[in-house]
């Protein structure tokens, strides 16, 4: 009987390790987990959903928030990777013109949001309809690779010091891409409100495609970037 009952246990702790991590020790996420809470120390039933450790993280499905004010994922530590894993971050808002004119509802939500973490990774996937920016991420030593950023209620992609590499930005109410210190390389940009990218200076900005933004499709800022091989008429 105590072996019976041990193998019970442990069966019922493998389905549970099961749930949250896949084989190579990534954390797994998807929309039931967001709901449940606990993917981190900290992080409570519903959105956000919030990263406290570091590590790597992948969604296992599309991550819904409910409104244009809610957050998707909120990193609050150094040295995260997200792997979007083909789904996307999504919400509400819907944007309409090329380029575009207006998004509805707009709100405070941000897709990823690290406000003061750095050196996180996120790349492989979609963030969409935010009421606000898709991918906010204010500290250094970022990366963002092969996003789609469309229909956000003001930037597609921020990212304060680092790269963004092979993503798309369409159809966000202001800025496709908006790189404070850092590299855009491989990009596509189109229909934006506003700029299609948007740079201070040093940067490096090459081989994109920007094209049909509202206000600018490449804007430099200040002195000593390097801008070529860039399709922006």
């Amino acid at each position: 009987m105590p072996y019976l009952r041990w193998l019970v246990l442990s069966t019922l702790i493998a389905g549970l390790s099961c749930s949250l991590y896949a084989v190579d020790g990534v954390v797994l996420i998807d929309q039931n987990r967001a709901l449940a809470g606990g993917v981190t120390p900290g992080d409570t039933p519903g959105f956000p959903v919030t990263l406290s450790l570091p590590g790597s993280y992948r969604l296992a499905g599309d991550l819904t928030v409910p409104d244009a004010n809610t957050n998707g994922i909120v990193i609050n530590a150094d040295h995260v990777t997200i792997d979007l894993n083909g789904f996307s971050i999504i919400g509400p808002t819907n944007c309409t013109g090329a380029p575009v004119t207006s998004c509805s509802p707009t709100g405070t939500g941000f897709g990823v949001s690290s406000s003061s973490a750095g050196f996180i990774t996120v790349k492989n996937g979609g963030v969409r309809g935010m009421g606000s920016i898709g991918l906010f991420l204010n500290e250094s030593g970022n990366l963002v690779d092969q996003v789609i950023a469309e229909n956000n209620g003001t930037i597609g992609i921020y990212v304060n010091s680092g790269s963004v590499l092979n993503s798309v930005a369409t159809f966000n109410l202001t800025a496709g891409i908006f790189v404070v210190m850092g590299t855009v390389r491989s990009n596509t940009s189109q229909y934006n409100g506003a700029f299609g990218i948007r740079v201070s200076c040093p940067s490096l900005v090459v081989n994109n495609d920007a094209t049909n933004n509202q206000t600018q499709n490449v804007s430099a800022v200040g002195t000593g970037c390097t801008v070529v091989n860039n399709a922006a008429p």
